[in-house]
């Protein structure tokens, strides 16, 4: 899992991490849906790509993905027309989960090119908006199968597992944002910082962004909201026995703990 993103690893096996916390009387049943959570999270991942501006469709194989993602969503939602009626209450919350993501990307685009001054806030509802869409598997298992656990918990913790992944995604992320022009809490941070102090880069120094950035204290700052996250989804994972979610959010605090460690040991060298 080391040379996985974290959010990739944990996006792409939902059910493998909630299917514990469910009676599963039906395998047929529980395969049928995993295959359709895979193909919704391919075609969210990709339109991520596409919306941070990762693709730039120049060649046959960025076309084929781009055709890929589409068929994935086809797919998906196919496959749930099999498991779910027409008129189940399923649709109404993937229909509101999917409003709620679009509307995310969208507020996305709009503050790249108007780079507003994030707050921790705002932040934190965008990285609940971007992430929405992996409720999905909870809310669609708790339909199919008997549940074993609160369902409430269990979304707080993915709540908080959205803004430490959200977080750790924009901090690593920080140089090719840069390059790409992308606007996220981490780079209004920083810019903010360099307005406030005054800072300018008259010797015309590689990535000057991302020297203030750790320079300031600004990345062991965010670097510990990130890890202060995991462990407070950690917690209640502990407290209700969600034992897959638990081990993985371990090795994600013990991964960003080592990165603390790193940055600091730089800083202070």
């Amino acid at each position: 899992m080391a040379d996985i993103q974290p959010s990739l690893y944990f996006f792409r096996n939902q059910t493998h991490f909630l299917k514990e916390n469910f009676i599963i009387d039906n395998e047929e049943l529980l395969q049928k849906f995993t295959t359709s959570v895979e193909h919704l999270c391919y075609f969210t991942l990709k339109m991520d790509k596409i919306i941070d501006g990762d693709y730039k469709f120049s060649n046959e194989s960025e076309n084929s993905d781009f055709y890929s993602a589409v068929k994935s969503h086809q797919e998906s939602v196919r496959i749930m027309t099999e498991i779910f009626p027409k008129n189940h209450d399923f649709w109404n919350h993937l229909d509101e989960n999917n409003r709620q993501y679009y509307t995310t990307l969208s507020k996305e685009k709009y503050n790249t090119s108007t780079k507003p001054v994030f707050t921790l806030k705002e932040f934190e509802k965008y990285a609940i908006g971007k992430h929405t869409l992996a409720f999905i598997p909870i809310i669609g298992l708790d339909y199919i199968f008997e549940k074993k656990c609160n369902i409430e918990q269990l979304k707080e913790v993915y709540v908080l597992i959205f803004k430490g992944i959200q977080m750790n995604d924009d901090i690593e992320d920080l140089s090719a944002d840069i390059q790409n022009g992308q606007w996220t809490y981490v780079r209004s941070r920083v810019e903010e910082f360099i307005k406030e102090n005054n800072l300018s880069n008259e010797s015309n120094l590689d990535q000057f962004e991302e020297r203030v950035f750790y320079v300031s204290g600004i990345a062991q700052e965010l670097i510990h909201y990130s890890k202060e996250s995991f462990i407070k989804a950690r917690n209640i994972a502990i407290e209700n026995n969600y034992r897959e979610i638990t081990q993985w959010l371990s090795e994600i605090i013990a991964d960003i703990s080592k990165n603390e460690e790193l940055v600091l040991s730089l800083i202070n060298d």
